[in-house]
């Protein structure tokens, strides 16, 4: 499979348009929903914030559409999104609100709500570079620190070898997921495998602000030159039988299969990187 973005696929200026107006869509309803003087702020970060140089940077579907949002009192999440009525009312009109900006779309983008707030109280959470982060609404990005990068390391470090619990549970989540079933399982692996690209760079010498803020062209390109080549090939593949998949309006499982398996592999090497890792600075 070729990483040029040719005819094989879909437009992406369309793709990039139609991930626009679901951007659009959410924040319209989110502030329509929602007092703005209660809303800090808005973000887009994430695979589909960041140039797409080839068919591995966004995978319509199968990519999140991450949005954060942060608020300027805590107490404002569970009084917005306290009950399900909430979730779906909000859910409801930012899916009427994109079908009308975009009647006959190649695709539905999947957007993540995470609530920033929430996310800032983790000691370990480690803010995105700005750089690639958007500004949907409000104020800027908050200021994130590097300085400590071997903590940083340790984290990442952490985080991927904590991914061997759920390979070792990846096999049933599997097994009986047939037909149109297998869709659960590969949306269950995106969120796993996606960051183990640049969690693997960072933990192999590249800076913290480069390994989290390139495109998975680039990551991709990184670990070839610094000789994890199966590891950019698992993950690459992961992406393009993914794209495979959506192409043939998830009919074709056998490609869905083959990004299971591609994911799995990644995440592994991921965790081997971060075991080898560990053992040289413990």
């Amino acid at each position: 499979m070729s990483l040029s973005w040719d005819d094989h696929y879909p437009d992406r200026k369309i793709l990039k348009n139609e991930v626009n107006n679901m951007l659009q869509a959410f924040t319209e309803v989110l502030l329509e929903e929602i007092p703005d003087s209660e809303i800090k702020a808005i973000y887009h970060k994430g695979s589909a914030q960041k140039d797409w140089d080839s068919p591995l940077d966004y995978v319509p579907e199968i990519s999140d559409i991450d949005v954060h949002l942060l608020f300027h009192d805590d107490s404002s999440v569970n009084k917005h999104f306290g009950s399900v009525v909430q979730a779906v009312n909000i859910q409801s009109k930012v899916e009427k609100r994109y079908f009308s900006k975009k009647t006959k779309p190649i695709h539905v983008p999947r957007p993540q709500l995470v609530i920033l707030n929430q996310l800032l109280q983790d000691e370990d959470y480690i803010p995105t570079p700005k750089i690639a982060i958007s500004v949907l609404y409000g104020e800027d990005y908050p200021e994130t620190d590097y300085s400590s990068p071997e903590r940083i390391m340790h984290i990442d470090c952490r985080r991927l070898i904590s991914e061997e619990s759920f390979l070792l549970r990846c096999p049933l989540h599997t097994v009986d997921r047939p037909s149109r079933y297998l869709w659960e399982s590969l949306r269950l692996l995106v969120w796993h495998v996606s960051p183990t690209g640049p969690r693997a760079l960072h933990l192999l010498g590249v800076p913290t602000e480069k390994a989290w803020s390139i495109n998975r062209t680039s990551t991709v390109t990184l670990l070839r030159e610094i000789g994890e080549r199966q590891l950019a090939q698992d993950y690459s593949d992961f992406y393009l039988f993914g794209w495979e998949y959506f192409i043939s309006k998830y009919s074709n499982t056998d490609a869905g299969r083959s990004s299971l398996v591609s994911g799995v592999r990644a995440l592994s090497r991921g965790v081997e990187i971060a075991k080898s890792w560990l053992s040289r600075h413990q």
